[in-house]
C-alpha cells in the first residue's frame, strides 16, 4: 500500500514538473547595441531609438508617389498650398504666391481657372527670344508682317517699317514699355511668321507643364482662344527667371533705346508702378524686384512680380483684378493689380518663413537590417528647405519614415535607397526625399543574407518546440510508469496464486 502511494506521488510530481516547464517563458539574451562602422555623424535621434516616430498623414497607406506634390505644397505642381482662400482672399479672379528659394506653393486661389493673360503673354515671347537668339546684338529689320493687326491706341513703341533695332533693345521695348509692336516683330524674326511663332509658344508651354494655356498671338491682345492659368503663368515666369538678362530686363525701371536709322532715342519707363512711382496713388513696394503688367477690358488688370524679403523670394501672379477710376473717368483711385499684389505679399511675409527641413549631414534614424552586422543609418542626398508658418521648429514639424517593401536585408551598400522620408506640417507634406544608407551594412558572420526572423519570432518558435518536446517526454514518462505498475501488479497476482496452490486444503483432510 505504501509503495502504491509512493508511485502515485512520483507520477503527480513528474506531471507537475512537466506542465511547469512547458509554460515557463524562455529568457532571451540581451540584444547587442548596433555597431557604427563610419565616423560619428551628428544625429537628432537618441542612440537607443531604432525606429523614428511616425505621423499619420491623411493619405492612402499604399501611396507610392511624391506626397509633397500630391498632398503638399512642393513645386508648382503642388495640390495643397500652405494657404488658400480660407486663410486669405484676393479680390482678383486668380492669385498665386510661389517661393523660388524653397520651391513651395505658399498661396493659391483658383490657380487652374482659364483666364485671359493680356500682356503677361510677353513673358513667354521674351523667354523664347532668349532661347532662340544666340546673338542679342543682331540687328532686326521691322517688316509689314511684324506690324500687322496692331490695335490703334494699344501699348507700343512706334516701330516703323524698315526700322532697324537690335534684339536686345527690342526685348526692353517688349518688357519695359510693353510694346505690342515689339512682340510681333520679334515673333517674325524668331520664326519667320507670327503663326509659326505661336506654334512654338504653345509647344514650349506644354514642355513647361502648362495644361491650361493656349496662345493665339505674341503680345496678348484679346482673342477668345488666347488664355492661361495663374499656375501656368508662374511656370513660364519661373523658367524665364533662369536667364540673367530676363531678370535684368524684368527689374528695369527705365531704359534708353539708342537712336535708330529712322528714330531718335526712345526713353522707356516701366509700367510696373510697384517699382516706379507714377504719382498718385503711390503704390511702390520696396519688396518687389520687378514685374510685368497686363490689361485689357476682358482680361482685367493682371500682374506678375518677383519680390524678396528675408529668406523668401516670391513669384506672385494676379489675374483679373479690377481697378477703380476717379471722377474724371481716367485716373485711378485704385489700380487693383498693384494693391492686390502688395496685400498678398503682406499676408505671406508676415505669416511664413523659410526653414531647412532636411539636412544631409544629420542621421535621419537607424533601421533594422535582416542578417546584417548592424542597423542601417538613414540619411538624405541633398538639403531641402520649405516655407513654413512663422515660429515653426523641430517640435512642430513631423517626419514620416517608410522602408522599402519587404524591409532591409544585408548586404546594404552606402548610398543605397532604403526607404522614403516625408516632412509634414499638420496635414501638408512639405518635402519628400529618398532615404539612403549612410554606410555599408555587411552580412553578419555565420548568417545567411536571406530573411532572418526577428528575436521575438525566434523566441516564440523555440518556446513552441520546447513545449511540444516536454509534453512528449511527460507522456512517455507516464506510460513507462503505468506499464511498470501494471507489470508489478501482475507479478504480485502470480505470486499469490502460487502461494495459494501450495497451502493444504482442510476439507480434504477431514474426509
Amino acid at each position: 500500500m505504501n509503495m502504491k502511494k509512493f508511485r502515485l506521488l512520483s507520477l503527480m510530481t513528474a506531471l507537475t514538473l512537466t506542465v511547469s516547464a512547458a509554460v515557463m517563458p524562455i529568457q532571451a539574451a540581451p540584444e547587442e547595441e548596433p555597431v557604427q562602422t563610419t565616423a560619428p555623424v551628428e544625429t537628432t535621434v537618441p542612440p537607443e531609438t531604432t525606429l523614428p516616430p511616425q505621423t499619420e498623414p491623411t493619405m492612402p497607406p499604399d501611396f507610392q508617389g511624391d506626397a509633397s506634390v500630391e498632398y503638399g505644397s512642393r513645386t508648382l505642381d503642388a495640390q495643397k498650398p500652405l494657404s488658400d482662400a480660407g486663410d486669405y482672399s484676393a479680390e482678383a479672379k486668380a492669385a498665386l504666391l510661389y517661393d523660388l528659394n524653397s520651391e513651395t506653393l505658399v498661396f493659391a486661389q483658383d490657380i487652374d481657372e482659364k483666364l485671359y493673360p493680356a500682356s503677361l503673354t510677353k513673358v513667354m515671347t521674351c523667354l523664347l527670344t532668349l532661347e532662340m537668339q544666340p546673338d542679342l546684338d543682331q540687328m532686326v529689320t521691322v517688316t509689314k508682317e511684324g506690324l500687322k493687326d496692331m490695335e490703334p491706341g494699344g501699348s507700343n513703341v512706334a516701330l516703323q517699317v524698315g526700322e532697324q533695332m537690335s534684339v536686345r533693345d527690342l526685348l526692353y521695348c517688349l518688357m519695359v514699355k510693353s510694346g505690342n509692336d515689339a512682340a510681333s516683330v520679334l515673333a517674325v524674326h524668331n520664326s519667320g511668321s507670327i503663326e509659326a511663332f505661336v506654334e512654338v509658344m504653345n509647344r514650349r508651354a506644354a514642355e513647361l507643364g502648362c495644361t491650361g494655356t493656349h496662345f493665339a498671338n505674341a503680345h496678348g491682345l484679346h482673342n477668345d482662344d488666347h488664355y492661361t492659368t495663374a499656375r501656368d503663368m508662374a511656370r513660364i515666369l519661373r523658367e524665364a527667371m533662369q536667364h540673367p538678362l530676363f531678370e535684368e530686363i524684368f527689374c528695369t525701371k527705365e531704359y534708353t533705346v539708342p537712336a535708330t536709322n529712322v528714330s531718335e532715342p526712345r526713353e522707356l519707363a516701366t509700367t510696373n508702378f510697384l517699382i516706379r512711382s507714377s504719382g498718385y496713388p503711390d503704390v511702390t513696394d520696396s519688396r518687389v524686384l520687378g514685374g510685368k503688367t497686363g490689361n485689357t477690358s476682358k482680361a482685367g488688370r493682371c500682374l506678375v512680380t518677383v519680390s524678396e524679403k528675408n529668406d523668401m523670394k516670391l513669384i506672385s501672379v494676379i489675374l483679373g483684378a479690377k481697378g477703380t477710376r476717379g471722377s474724371d473717368g481716367y485716373s485711378f483711385v485704385r489700380y487693383g493689380n498693384f494693391e492686390e499684389t502688395s496685400d498678398m505679399l503682406d499676408f505671406a511675409y508676415k505669416r511664413y518663413t523659410t526653414m531647412q527641413v532636411l539636412n544631409p549631414t544629420v542621421v535621419a534614424g537607424q533601421f533594422p537590417v535582416s542578417g546584417g552586422s548592424h542597423n542601417a543609418f538613414g540619411t538624405i542626398g541633398a538639403a531641402m528647405s520649405a516655407a513654413v508658418p512663422e515660429g515653426s521648429n523641430v517640435d512642430t514639424i513631423e517626419y514620416e519614415y517608410k522602408l522599402i517593401d519587404g524591409g532591409l536585408t544585408a548586404p546594404v551598400k552606402q548610398g543605397q535607397k532604403i526607404g522614403t522620408v516625408r516632412v509634414w506640417c499638420d496635414d501638408i507634406c512639405l518635402a519628400q526625399q529618398d532615404l539612403l544608407s549612410a554606410s555599408d551594412v555587411l552580412v553578419e558572420s555565420g548568417k545567411s543574407s536571406g530573411r532572418r526572423t526577428s528575436p521575438d519570432e525566434s523566441l516564440d518558435l523555440w518556446n513552441g518546440i520546447l513545449k511540444i518536446a516536454l509534453i512528449v517526454v511527460a507522456v512517455l514518462f507516464v506510460l513507462v510508469i503505468l506499464l511498470r505498475m501494471r507489470a508489478a501488479a501482475l507479478r504480485r497476482r502470480r505470486k499469490r496464486r502460487k502461494a495459494a496452490a501450495k497451502k493444504p486444503n482442510p476439507d480434504r483432510r477431514r474426509r
